[in-house]
């Protein structure tokens, strides 16, 4: 056995000391980003140099290469060992490029892709040189404390508040001009006139709303100038005489450069916040001609976008030529009644108002402990959404416009959501509380699913109000970098409450079988049917898992329903069955032992979601595989219980040289069973299926041509769905457009 005495050991011991004490001194100063802080880390990614994303955690390094995505969180980034700091706010991409201190690195150089960023530089060390670049400009910077904005194709520019960047824009040979800007001043790459100029501390201030510190403090940052050469000893300095100054009137082609400015900010602001569109539209088997202006702006942390539509036959300018949504001229404003009825004027020109509204978005449902969304809105969801998940108002737009509401607030030991279909008529609508931070209470009502359906046929279904309950539980279990796992469990049952009575099993209304009118507490829990479970319909229980691995967002569950109910009853389809589910409801309760023989309905289901190629491809998939353990049909049969889900969006920048974008989503209830089945009156296109597409190609600058698919219901001239065989009427529709942006 060789042996080593205490002394050589010691020696061993010593050298080994010596080798490593280098590595350990250099590891401990090798230069790092790390990120300090989030609003929301679920809300933040980190991507890497070939586009996959990982989720970010506090006390992550970005490493060289990688890209920090905010979408509707803020970030905060700390460099070490030199202190600098730098805020990222929402919807920014921030790359970091190089980081001094590296091999062969003196310069710290980071790439604003997009968005807005707040810079506060350190001036402790050598490695205090900066370089960001964007799109179309470079910012040269030692210590100061300066913010960047970039909106693609319309501003690029740089705020200082203090210190002194050197700001330079790519002109059209490649060549560099420069400007130097000073504290309280900014410049823009984009501005007719690329010169410093004073900032207005207003507008400064709405400007760096976003940009403000929480989890570091500015003030640390050793922001001390470097000091000042010193004068040779033996020349005195003298003083120079004040500079004289020469006044003289402003030439014309200096007056013409601020009017350029001028009407250049003019534009810049018409480009961010218009949009109009022509093209044709079909609304129930009718071809339209349409005009609209959609101008969208941002107040604070609202985002306002406006639908102010004329729809029309044939005369543009001829009012009585245009569309009139379920009846009603919108542009009006209550003027057939001002003289009369001044109450019913002031309602109907509220309402033709809220119809301009297209959506009023404030914070987000994640994030922020205050969110709200008002408008066509095309995912309302309510929990785990056992009751309601993927709820739209919009499945008809433009043919039909309605202006919902989606709001809550979270104060992490309790929280509340609220939602209505339509503040101008409100008929479905509710929410859920949260308790305990893990337990949910939610309750949803439609007061009028029948409404659709001619009178007689609303009494013959009882005239219901539908009442959704359920209790749900939540647990966070993992969040790790690379995955996140939480379970959940929920329960949820749907009451019918009838108006007016029903004819019983005998089909005959006005005898001792008759259904009285009421709430149908026995469609849901019957002794006659048998004991403990057995008693039980209409029902739907669902347990499960929902997380993230690596850049896949993840959900499975099983399924276990009987009767009319269904998990996610309130669905994206939801508004267009609604007569559907009255007469399946009214089916029941007249039936002999009130769903006696409901079928039960098992069900693993599975959604993915992910995005690839610097999000430029998004996709969403998910499907439902039923079963029945009491059914002796057969699964084609059984598959009229599925549900796929498939949305698919390639974005701009994707194909280079064509740039064509588009959009495509496919929800049905029944897949299978209509793509194998020979039941008559079923298609891929039906009642049951919700379609949307879209088709997006430049033909030069500013102008796009769109082809949109999508299925309508049909409607009657007063609004109301056109029903056959107890079915809505859905025709697929195709608008060819022309978008015009500024």
């Amino acid at each position: 056995m060789f042996k080593i005495d205490s002394r050589t050991g010691s020696r061993i011991a010593a050298l080994f000391a010596a080798l490593l004490l280098p590595v350990a001194v250099w590891a401990q100063g090798a230069p790092t980003a790390v990120l300090v802080y989030a609003d929301n880390e679920s809300a933040v990614k980190i991507m890497d140099a070939d586009g996959f994303g990982r989720d970010a955690f506090i006390g992550d390094e970005i490493l060289a290469g990688e890209t920090l995505k905010t979408v509707t969180s803020t970030a905060e980034i700390k460099l070490t060992p030199n202190g600098t700091i730098v805020k990222v706010a929402r919807n920014t991409s921030f790359k970091v490029e190089a980081l001094a201190g590296a091999p062969g690195k003196d310069t710290n150089e980071f790439a604003l892709l997009g968005g807005k960023i707040r810079t506060v530089a350190s001036r402790t060390s050598t490695t205090n040189a900066y370089r960001i670049r964007t799109p179309t400009a470079v910012c040269g910077v030692r210590g100061t404390d300066f913010s960047m904005i970039v909106q693609e194709g319309a501003r690029d520019a740089v705020y200082v508040k203090r210190g002194m960047v050197e700001f330079s824009r790519t002109l059209a040979d490649g060549a560099l001009e420069s400007v130097m800007v000073g504290a309280g001043q900014f410049a823009d790459a984009f501005a007719a006139s690329f010169a410093a100029a004073q900032f207005d501390p207003a507008q400064f201030a709405a400007e760096s709303e976003e940009l403000e510190f929480t989890g570091v403090d500015p003030a640390a940052v050793d922001q001390g100038e470097e000091p000042a050469a010193e004068a040779p000893a033996e020349e005195p300095v003298v003083a120079e005489a004040p500079p004289v100054v020469e006044t003289r009137p402003a030439t014309e082609e200096e007056v013409e450069a601020v009017k350029k400015d001028s009407e250049s900010k003019v534009m810049g602001w018409l480009g961010e916040v218009l949009g109009f569109e022509i093209g044709s539209i079909v609304i129930n088997e009718q071809t339209y001609s349409k005009a609209v202006i959609q101008p969208t702006f941002k107040l604070g942390k609202a985002n306002i976008g406006l639908y102010i539509p004329i729809i029309y036959t044939s005369d543009l300018f001829n009012p009585d030529d245009w569309y009139h949504p379920a009846g009603n001229d919108e542009w009006s404003f209550g003027s057939e009644h001002w003289s009369d009825d001044p109450l019913a004027a002031t309602g109907d020109a509220i309402g033709d108002l809220m119809l301009k509204i297209r959506f009023v978005e404030y914070g987000d449902r994640y994030v922020d402990p205050l969110y709200f969304n008002i408008g066509n809105l095309n995912s309302m969801t309510i929990g785990h959404g056992v009751i309601m998940r993927n709820f739209a108002n919009d499945a008809d737009f433009p043919a039909v416009r309605r202006v919902g509401l989606n709001t809550g607030i979270d104060r992490g030991f309790w929280g509340a959501e609220a939602v209505v279909n339509d503040l101008a008529s409100p008929e479905i609508f509710g929410g859920r509380v949260k308790a305990l931070w893990v337990l949910g209470l939610s309750v949803i009502a439609d007061i009028d699913p029948a409404g659709d359906l001619p009178s007689a046929e609303r009494e013959a279904v009882g005239d219901p109000i539908f009442l959704g309950t359920g209790v749900d539980l939540d647990l966070p279990i993992l969040k790790l970098p690379f995955f996140s796992l939480r379970a959940f469990a929920d329960a949820a049952t749907l009451l019918p409450v009838t108006r007016n009575d029903l004819p019983g099993p005998d089909g005959v209304l006005g005898t001792a079988d008759d259904v009285a009118a009421g709430a149908q507490v026995k469609a849901i829990a019957n002794t006659d049917n048998g004991t403990g479970l057995e008693a039980f319909r209409n029902y739907g229980l669902v347990a499960g898992f929902l997380g993230k691995a690596i850049f896949i967002d993840w959900r499975l569950e099983y399924r276990n329903y009987r009767g009319a109910f269904r998990p996610s009853f309130f669905n994206s389809g939801y508004e267009r069955n609604r007569g559907t589910y009255a007469y399946e409801y009214a089916s029941l309760l007249n039936s002999a032992g009130m769903g006696t023989d409901a079928v039960t309905v098992n069900g693993i289901y599975g959604e993915a979601a992910f995005s690839i190629i610097k999000d430029k491809i998004v996709f969403n998939a998910g499907y439902m595989l039923p079963w029945s353990p009491d059914s002796t049909e057969d699964w084609v049969d059984i598959a009229a219980n599925d549900y796929l889900l498939a949305k698919l969006e390639i974005r701009k920048g994707l194909i280079p040289s064509l740039d064509v974008a588009g959009a495509f989503s496919y929800e049905r209830t029944g897949f299978m069973h209509a793509l194998l089945g020979n039941a008559s009156g079923v298609s891929l296109l039906d009642e049951k299926t919700v379609l949307k597409g879209e088709v997006l190609y430049p033909i030069t600058k500013g102008v796009d041509f769109a082809v949109v698919l999508s299925t309508a219901t049909s409607q009657d001239a007063d609004g109301n769905v056109i029903y056959e065989d107890h079915k809505p009427l859905v025709e697929p529709t195709v608008t060819f457009e022309t978008r015009i942006h500024f």
